[in-house]
């Protein structure tokens, strides 16, 4: 009784992701791997799930499930058995409402219709989701659709769950009860296998401990895991002394009719770095869209004392960008070079972003040698990394950032922080950050904005 990896390989393109790769994976247990954005982490997910060959690529060894070979396992059983989930939990949906997908699922896998209710009503409570059964997935926040899809491998009533970053869009106390889920899950009998560039939280309930690196899959010994850090105490500074860029009074934010802000008012100036924290669903994200006039609102937003709506969009976007949660969203080009090319010819820098510069950061980040490779093609630590380097590019004075740190590995994190804070610096920009990874970005700011309910609060100092 086992997830059994044999001599196996997956190569693409005649490029090889690994090879020769041996792993057990034993019902009662919860093993995490951890890796390098790109070292293929991903790939070894989707192959333990037997999505290849028919996903893309070449699979050489092979895998079995209890002693059966996945390729001779027809695909509603294995369904039923084994389950992925995505890095993004978008690419497995396909229905409108959170119980419209779960109940498709199941009806897929011909689960009675008299038990897929039963199912739905589990799933959801174990994930705390029950009062989101007749949302509109459109209507969720990223750490809302992660839940949701773990909601589903649940209701599916898989044994052996593989989930691929499922926290790169959670808020940190989401993070630690879908641990303890899982944890409770492992202990149940359900063979769990996480993939993840966070350690936090892992420590005390892990079976196993796996790096992957350079096509390597290594284990690590108990003694050699890494320590969980203590908590730290960072003051923040105070508001700077600048012009206002905007201004917001009794502004008011709602999505699928449901109220996310109330703002009596609200300032932000010209060089600021800020962070927005707050639960998944609170209205973080939605909050950036308003401001990036991609969000119906009422009330008053001011843009440089102009009234937001009246700045029309050609010289707006200027002036402010928006670095979206999901990547793909951003790309308009196939390949890396030519997302190069389309934001150097439209730089509003250029004078800084020469190609020398721009060469240089795309080698930094790990990118340098995947010029002429697909955009769809990369790792989501490699897609994430890219759309920064190309918002930074493009060079607009306020920049709002999304999620721009999830599904990095902590390596990542440092270089894109820290190639933020010096574009941030040599040109002035503004810059707002929405993310669940508090830590690494707090030495870097000037403001902590927690959104509670329905109100961006200052944060004097924070505790992570």
């Amino acid at each position: 009784m086992a997830l059994l990896a044999n001599q196996l390989g997956v190569s693409y393109r005649k490029e090889s992701i690994f090879s020769n790769l041996d792993l057990e994976i034993q019902p009662g247990s919860l093993t995490l791997i951890m890796g390098e954005s790109g070292s293929g982490k991903s790939t070894l997910l989707k192959a333990l799930a037997g999505l290849y060959p028919q996903y893309g690529g070449k699979l050489s060894g092979s895998v079995s499930l209890d002693g059966r070979k996945l390729t001779e396992i027809p695909a509603n059983e294995r369904a039923a058995e084994l389950a992925l989930l995505f890095q993004n939990p978008k690419e497995q949906f396909a229905m409108p409402t959170v119980e419209e997908e779960l109940a498709f699922a199941l009806e897929n896998i011909q689960v009675d219709e008299k038990d897929i209710e039963r199912r739905i009503e589990l799933a959801l409570k174990k994930v705390g989701m029950s009062d989101f059964r007749n949302r509109s997935l459109q209507a969720l926040s990223g750490g809302e659709l992660q839940k949701v899809a773990l909601a589903e491998v649940l209701a599916l009533g898989a044994r052996y769950i593989l989930l691929d970053e499922p926290f790169a869009s959670v808020d940190q106390q989401s993070r630690k009860d879908l641990q303890e889920l899982l944890y409770k899950l492992s202990k149940e009998g359900y063979a769990v296998m996480v993939a993840d560039h966070e350690w936090a939280g892992y420590a005390d309930k892990m079976s196993d401990f796996y790096r992957f690196d350079n096509g390597r899959l290594s284990k690590v010994a108990q003694e050699d895991w890494p320590v969980e850090l203590q908590d730290i105490d960072y003051p923040l500074s105070k508001p700077k002394d600048s012009q206002t860029l905007f201004t917001a009074e009794f502004l008011r934010i709602s999505n699928d009719h449901r109220l996310l802000i109330f703002q009596e008012e609200l300032a932000i100036h010209e060089g600021e770095v800020i962070l927005i924290t707050g639960p998944n669903g609170s209205g973080k994200s939605t909050f950036l869209k308003a401001l990036a006039k991609l969000q119906e609102y009422e009330g008053s937003i001011h843009f440089e004392g102009k009234v937001l709506k009246k700045w029309k969009a050609a010289k707006y976007y200027r002036r402010v960008g928006l670095v979206f949660q999901e990547a793909l969203d951003q790309f308009l080009s196939i390949t890396v070079a030519e997302e190069i090319e389309q934001v150097l010819a439209n730089s509003y820098e250029e004078n800084y972003w020469t190609r020398d510069r721009v060469n240089c950061q795309l080698h930094e980040l790990g990118l340098g040698n995947l010029l002429k490779r697909s955009v769809y093609t990369l790792s989501g630590g490699q897609q994430k990394k890219l759309q920064v380097l190309l918002m930074l590019i493009m060079a607009p004075k306020v920049l709002l950032l999304d999620e721009p740190l999830a599904g990095l590995d902590e390596q990542s994190v440092q270089k894109v922080l820290a190639l933020i804070h010096h574009c941030q610096k040599d040109l002035g920009l503004t810059v707002i950050y929405v993310s669940h990874q508090i830590e690494p970005i707090l030495p870097y700011i000037d403001r902590h904005l927690q959104l509670e309910q329905h109100q961006l609060v200052e944060e004097k100092e924070v505790v992570q």
